[in-house]
């Protein structure tokens, strides 16, 4: 149970860390688009922790 419980909190952080790194190189490449990546990004974050 327990090992099962690190297991997909390992699984969420490396989402999260990649989702990071995907909208760190597309606001360096496009700037104007950082409001919107940044809400998109901060939706998806909260969505995970709430339901997961």
């Amino acid at each position: 149970m327990i090992n099962n419980y690190y297991m997909e909190s390992e699984n969420e952080n490396r989402i999260v860390g990649l989702l990071a790194v995907l909208i760190g190189i597309l606001m360096i490449i496009y700037p104007q688009l950082v409001g919107y990546l940044v809400g998109i990004f901060l939706i998806i974050y909260g969505v995970l922790k709430i339901f997961g």
